[in-house]
C-alpha cells in the first residue's frame, strides 16, 4: 500500500512540474514577399533552366538566439512553378515531372539544427511527388534582429542539391553524343525572411 501511495505521489509531482514548464520558443511567420525559393537544373550540359515557386507558406519557431532550436515547416504550391516560359512550365507540371494535378504540394519539415564549426546544418524531411526523403544541408541563420520598422525578424540562407530520380522524376533523353539532355541534380536556393508573430 505504501509503495502505491509513493508512486501516486511521484506521479502527482511530475504532473505539477510539467504544468509549470513553459515553451520558450517564439513563433515566426514567413514573409512571402521577401522570400525566394528557386531551383536550377542543367540542360544540354552547357546551360541551366532556372525557376522558382511563387506561392508558399511557412512557419518557424526559435528560442531566443539559440539557432539550434530553430524549427521550420514550409508548404509549396507546385502549380506556382515559374521558369518564365509557359510551354516549359506546362511540361514540368505534367505527370512526367511534378504531376501537379495529383501532387499539389511540396513539403519540408525540419527535424534538427546542429552546429558545425562556425556554421549550422539543418536536417529534415522533404516530400516531393508523394515521396519523402531525409535531406541535410548547410544553413546560415541570421538574427533575431530588428528591421527598420522595429519588427523582430530572422533570416535564413540555404543552398542544397537533390537528385530528382530519388523523387520519381526520371524523365530524360539522350543526345547524339550519348550524354543525357537534362541533368538529374537539382540545385535549390532558399533566401527567407520571417517576422516574429505578436502573441
Amino acid at each position: 500500500m505504501k509503495n502505491k501511495l509513493h508512486l501516486f505521489a511521484v506521479a502527482i509531482c511530475i504532473a505539477i512540474s510539467l504544468s509549470f514548464t513553459s515553451d520558450t520558443s517564439e513563433k515566426y511567420g514567413l514573409d512571402v514577399g521577401h522570400t525566394y525559393i528557386g531551383f536550377d537544373v542543367e540542360r544540354f550540359l552547357v546551360g541551366e533552366v532556372t525557376g522558382r515557386f511563387n506561392e508558399f507558406t511557412g512557419s518557424l519557431s526559435m528560442s531566443g538566439e539559440d539557432a539550434t532550436s530553430l524549427q521550420v515547416n514550409v508548404t509549396i504550391n507546385t502549380n506556382s512553378l515559374d521558369t518564365n516560359n509557359d510551354t516549359r512550365d506546362g511540361h514540368l507540371k505534367s505527370p512526367m515531372w511534378l504531376d501537379t494535378a495529383q501532387h499539389e504540394q511540396i513539403n519540408f519539415t525540419s527535424k534538427s539544427v546542429s552546429k558545425k564549426g562556425d556554421s549550422y546544418e539543418m536536417s529534415g524531411e522533404l516530400t516531393i511527388k508523394g515521396i519523402t526523403k531525409t535531406v541535410s544541408f548547410p544553413v546560415e541563420i541570421l538574427g533575431p534582429f530588428q528591421d527598420p520598422t522595429k519588427q523582430t525578424a530572422i533570416g535564413i540562407k540555404a543552398d542544397l542539391m537533390i537528385d530528382r530520380f530519388d523523387y520519381g522524376i526520371k524523365f530524360n533523353k539522350k543526345m547524339d553524343n550519348g550524354s543525357f539532355f537534362i541533368g538529374n541534380e537539382v540545385k535549390i536556393k532558399i533566401r527567407a525572411l520571417a517576422y516574429k508573430q505578436k502573441s
